[in-house]
């Protein structure tokens, strides 16, 4: 049909809902010039003065204006077009018999425009209607009946060529990508064809490698060849793969290294976010190899700054994102939040109960945005990050203001959350015997913490502090030091020593003497000019300045600066936390599973056991209906024999009836445990996703805020440093061979070797 109406005649006024032709759509997307459009016109007016069909896909290769795969490109999206006209045509019809909707039609002609988009698959709006159960078969029947679309129609189907004026269809905006995916796919058809003339393959093994390449894109905008599936498939050898592919002239696009062997970039169904899979074992990456790979993929915005990719790679991470887009920031200017309340970190300010701490205006939701690809989207969703309510705060039913909920000081959390602190003054140790503290209060305690509750606090003020578990919205002030601690905070951390501790904070670290066997993780400063390090590791984005590093007896010290190894450690205990909140759920899915598994199995014995008996009762009839019609004739002992596979025969009904009642109270307990189960799911189910997401959503704050910090590799040392401590910036690492005193370490550009770790006095 498709190549019937390509050759149509041409009538002499263009309409609105017309199918432009090849050669507008040529123009259209850049193909072609006016002056080559033009041209064409004119020959296929010849063409048609002189009674000759008009064939624009020959016009356009003998005149060299397109290459075959362009060719194929534009009529994959002309068909396209076509398919949708007649959907549009389908959904009138069906909607005027009241079969559907225009909702319904509306609703399939969209599904049918993303089918395409996803995948290039072109989906007819009938079979749309079938699936979502819109339609039966026998209406679907009744309305292509009614449908004609012969060829003395196609004037209506077909477009004019009024000189140099093109359509415009804003439903087909291709990507660079979605391009180049149409493009492979057209050469790829001609790679199938070959390979079947020369028997290489089956038809059914060229349809199965098919469906795996549309399905990769589709899902994961990966784009792969057809061939390269077919050797991983064994269909292929990589001798007769390379033979077509040097037929097409395509050997140096198969060779052609567009990505790294051992990485893999998937892309989200919403084409928002990339992430990079790493296989085990893999050569060493580089930032340019994944570079490279998004360049390849097709995403141009939102990539991460190189310093968070190339911490990935340090941390020997095999699945980390590369790449994000998102409406958040758009959300937030559009609703114009009003906080009323300091919201800097030293903001001391109490609210009382029931106060309004901040309030925004919805203003329009929908926001024009660029996809990773570059291609311009309208979309309403991403997360409401204007603010989200917390511990001593509620919301309001319309969801337009935040109100204390206790009497304390507000803040608002790198992640968007309004908290009120109670203040609680501790006039002694806060031990066991004390008791556990209220959560997210600002402590002010006069002597020792100790571990003996896990805290969980606003600010925290405090003579001493061992041995303690600590989460902090705000600061962590230890007039003398900490010890065999782990802390994990927002503001800044202020010391006399740290001894033994894992310390992550967002702010910076005040240390005024050691320390000591410690891990320390920041995105801001190490800004202790008189502390000491020993046998320790410190990353710090924003620089370290400390008075020395090392001793001679004990284990070489490891000092990072500008690095992003805070804000990934934090990723990393927020995916761990995901994977310990579903455990219960995805053991339940399992037993689940297991209980179907087990009904099924079940039932499948029983329909066996029914086909058993059915076998057993029709060889009894039979051998019954011989007897009567020849009992005369037998002798006795034949007789005999027959009565007796009669009675085996009943034998064997009766157990099946036997077995079949024991195998369906079997199935019944299946299946009652199985709903049991479901139930169970069905109740938990909604309160972990609600988790999952909301620490989803603190995941991407805290990777949108280190996005606008300053990464800065430097090192400063006032006093001295011992051999064996190592350096390290974004991308190299330095080594101190002896004794050195009072400089600074920072990264800088070397003309032979790249970023290199330099020295300088200070």
């Amino acid at each position: 049909m498709t190549q019937r109406l390509q050759k149509l005649k041409p009538t002499a006024v263009e309409q609105e809902d017309h199918i432009p032709s090849l050669p507008s759509l040529a123009l259209q997307y850049g193909t072609i010039t006016k002056e080559q459009f033009a041209h064409i016109h004119h020959l296929a007016s010849l063409n048609e003065r002189q009674d000759r069909p008009v064939d624009f896909s020959h016009l356009l290769l003998t005149h060299k204006f397109a290459t075959a795969y362009q060719i194929g490109l534009l009529t994959l999206i002309q068909e396209y077009l076509i398919i949708k006209k007649r959907g549009e045509e389908f959904g009138a019809i069906a909607v005027e018999k009241g079969f559907a909707t225009r909702e319904d039609v509306d609703r399939a002609l969209e599904l049918q425009k993303k089918e395409f988009q996803q995948a290039k698959v072109k989906k007819l709006i009938g079979d749309i209607l079938v699936e979502s159960r819109v339609l039966t078969e026998k209406q679907k029947n009744i309305v292509l009946r009614e449908q004609t679309f012969l060829d003395t129609q196609a004037e209506k189907i077909f477009a004019p060529e009024p000189s140099g004026k093109i359509d415009k269809n804003k439903d087909l905006r291709l990507s660079d990508y979605e391009q180049q995916f149409l493009r492979i796919k057209v050469l790829d058809k001609e790679f199938a064809a070959s390979i079947l003339e020369k028997g290489f393959v089956s038809v059914r093994e060229v349809r199965i490698a098919q469906k795996i390449q549309e399905q990769a894109f589709e899902r994961e905008n990966h784009i792969q060849f057809l061939g390269s599936i077919m050797v991983e498939l064994n269909y292929l050898t990589e001798e007769q793969n390379n033979l077509i592919l040097d037929e097409q002239n395509r050997l140096k696009v198969k060779h052609k290294p567009h990505t790294h062997p051992g990485i893999r970039v998937s892309i989200s169904p919403d084409r928002m976010e990339a992430t990079l899979f790493i296989k085990d074992h893999s050569p060493k990456i580089t930032i340019k190899e994944i570079k490279q790979a998004l360049e390849t993929t097709g995403v141009k915005y939102g990539i991460y700054p190189d310093a968070l990719l190339q911490c990935n790679l340090d941390m020997k991470n095999t699945e980390f994102p590369v790449a994000r887009q998102d409406f958040s920031l758009e959300l937030i200017k559009s609703r114009r939040a009003v906080y009323h309340f300091d919201t800097g970190p030293g903001g001391a300010e109490v609210k009382k109960k029931g106060e309004t701490l901040a309030e925004q205006n919805f203003g329009g939701d929908t926001h024009l945005k660029k996809d990773l690809f570059g291609k311009d989207i309208q979309q309403t969703r991403g997360y409401d990050l204007t603010f989200r309510c917390a511990s001593g705060t509620r919301l309001s039913n319309d969801r337009t203001k935040a109100f204390a909920g206790k009497t304390g000081v507000p803040a608002l959390s790198i992640e968007k959350k309004i908290y009120v602190h109670p203040f609680i003054n501790v006039l002694e140790d806060a031990d066991l015997k004390y008791g556990p503290l209220e959560k997210y209060a600002h402590l002010n305690i006069s002597g020792v913490l100790t571990g003996a509750y896990p805290v969980t606090a606003g600010k925290i003020t405090v003579r001493e502090i061992r041995n303690a578990h600590i989460d902090a919205v705000g600061e962590v002030n230890s007039h003398i030091g900490i010890t065999n601690s782990t802390i994990y905070a927002q503001g800044d951390i202020h010391a006399r020593y740290i001894h033994n501790c894992r310390i992550e904070t967002f702010g910076n670290i005040y240390v005024e003497n050691e320390i000591i066997d410690s891990q320390i993780f920041c995105s801001g400063k190490i800004d202790s000019s008189q502390c000491r390090v020993i046998s320790s590791a410190l990353y710090a984005k924003q620089g370290i300045d400390i008075a020395g590093a090392g001793s001679i007896r004990t284990t070489a010290c490891s000092l990072a600066a500008g690095t992003e190894h805070h804000i990934l450690e934090r990723a990393r205990r927020i995916h761990l936390e995901i994977k310990n909140i579903s455990q219960q759920l995805d053991a339940l899915k399992q037993k689940w599973n297991e209980q179907d598994h087990y009904a099924k199995k079940t039932f499948q014995k029983m329909i066996e056991l029914k086909i058993f008996h059915d076998r057993a009762r029709n060889k009894k009839q039979k051998l019954g209906d011989e007897f009567k019609k020849k009992k005369n004739k037998l002798t006795r002992e034949k007789s005999k024999n027959i009565l007796t596979l009669v009675k085996n025969f009943e034998k064997r009904m009766a157990y099946s009836i036997s077995s079949l009642k024991k195998l369906n109270t079997t199935k019944k307990k299946y299946e009652n445990e199985r709903a049991l189960l479901e139930k169970k799911i069905n109740r938990l189910e909604p309160k972990i996703q609600k988790e999952i997401t909301e620490l989803k959503i603190d995941l991407f704050m805290f990777f949108e805020w280190t996005r606008k910090q300053q990464n800065l590799a430097q090192i400063k040392i006032n006093k001295n440093v011992f051999p064996g401590t190592v350096f390290k910036g974004v991308y190299s690492s330095l080594e101190v061979k002896k004794n050195l005193g009072n400089f600074t370490a920072f990264e800088q550009s070397d003309s032979k070797n790249g970023l290199q770790i330099k020295v300088r006095k200070n």
